[in-house]
């Protein structure tokens, strides 16, 4: 037979509907969070470092390359003016230049880029 409880007593058991809430997150020290925010910043800094200037951003990769060429050797850059256009429909002319920069290796090997610049209003005389 099931025993019979007082009836002054009540069940020590919690309706099903209760729930225990989870307890607050921790949140982790934002210095984490700054140092991932300046790093991104440099990235992104570079990355358009090397869209507007092409010649500082071929001078990291160089070096780079360098490294497993044993390093650099040697390093020209010659600027000039490649050509000079006549603006249509006006008698104005515009210089293009171009900027070439040859590394030299240890090791022998030759790297050559060629940078052209936007034409520029210029006296080609």
């Amino acid at each position: 037979m099931a025993a019979q409880q007082p009836a002054g007593q009540q069940s020590k058991q919690q309706p099903a509907t209760q729930s225990k809430s989870p307890p607050p997150k921790r949140r982790g020290p934002s210095g984490c969070l700054l140092w991932l925010f300046v790093i991104t910043m440099l990235a992104i800094s570079l990355l358009g470092l090397g869209f507007l200037q092409p010649v500082k951003l071929a001078v990291a990769q160089e070096f780079i390359i360098g490294v497993t060429r044993g390093g650099v050797r040697e390093t020209i850059e010659v600027t000039s003016v490649d050509s000079c256009i006549r603006v249509a429909g006006s008698n104005q002319l515009q210089s293009i230049t171009r900027t070439r920069r040859i590394t030299t290796y240890n090791n022998g090997a030759v790297l050559e880029l060629t940078f052209s610049d936007p034409p520029l209003p210029a006296d080609c005389r």
